[in-house]
């Protein structure tokens, strides 16, 4: 009698057992039929830079002075309207986070694929999006059938508006894995941001000469942003050094700018900045 081979049991035919219910689901193999070359191109589509008008720009006050003052600013940091975030910030004493919207985010990975998906990492017994302890959300994006993940959170926000927050927060941050907008997030920035400014609340000075600084044109959008970050931190050797390490990264850092003592290379400019403030009091040279 011939013996009859019985083909193993579905895992998946009934559903999630009990010992797989909520959990997350293998990741994704198939590459739904996008060639190594293709996947590659869309990568470079990602990382390409977003145009300045769809760039937006989010203050962060970092002077502690500043933070206890209820709005008035403090004796160094007077309270000016922002060219960049257009809000009445401490002139000098906060740094504007470039970032770009859910919108811009969406437009962008349409862009490069138009069946681009996302899905939570996990869902609760209702098959809706499970958040952690945290009231986060991790998600899968899944682009040219590449999957990476991300991490969505909506600070404060409570109701419906934080669950689009949510969700438009984690589809940029796993955007971000694919390079999509890092550009805009520097070290400095970062560093800044994760201190809580502790690291910028040194002595400060005033820093007028730096408002006279401007980028030799033609310049690219590095040498642009980084010139504006040095304005923010002229009176601070700590946040110039980061900077200067951000133009290092970047490839920029010998760039000629023009400063308060004429056309220099942008290593040279923060360089001279970072030693007059390094000196002890009485020996700096009186401009």
């Amino acid at each position: 009698m011939t013996a009859v081979t019985e083909a193993p049991a579905s895992t998946t035919a009934e559903g999630p057992t009990s010992h797989t219910q909520n959990q997350p689901s293998p990741r994704p193999e198939n590459t739904f039929g996008y060639t190594r070359a293709e996947q590659i191109d869309a990568l470079h589509k990602l990382r390409e830079q977003f145009l300045p008008k769809e760039v937006r720009h989010l203050p962060r006050v970092w002077c502690q002075a500043c933070k206890n003052s209820r709005g008035k600013g403090c004796q160094n940091h007077a309270i000016v309207k922002c060219e960049k975030c257009n809000q009445k910030m401490p002139r000098n004493g906060h740094i504007d986070l470039a970032y770009v919207g859910h919108a811009e985010a969406t437009n962008r990975l349409l862009n490069v694929d138009p069946f681009w998906d996302w899905e939570p990492l996990t869902v609760d017994e209702r098959g809706l999006p499970q958040v952690d302890g945290y009231c986060g959300l991790w998600i899968r994006l899944t682009v040219c059938g590449m999957s990476r993940l991300g991490y969505g959170h909506a600070g404060d926000k409570t109701g419906g508006d934080a669950v689009k927050e949510v969700i438009g927060d984690a589809i940029r941050n796993a955007g971000m894995r694919f390079g999509m907008a890092l550009d805009l997030w520097t070290s400095s920035d970062l560093e800044i941001v994760e201190s809580g400014g502790s690291a910028l609340d040194s002595e400060e000075k005033p820093a007028a000469p730096a408002s006279q600084t401007t980028v030799a044109p033609p310049q690219g959008l590095h040498v642009e942003r980084l010139v504006d970050q040095a304005k923010n931190c002229w009176d601070n050797a700590i946040a110039l050094t980061r900077v200067l390490g951000d133009a290092a990264k970047h490839n920029v850092a010998d760039e000629q700018v023009n400063g308060p003592n004429g056309w220099q290379s942008l290593r040279e400019l923060l360089n001279d900045r970072i030693t007059e403030l390094n000196t002890p009091a009485p020996e700096r040279s009186v401009a």
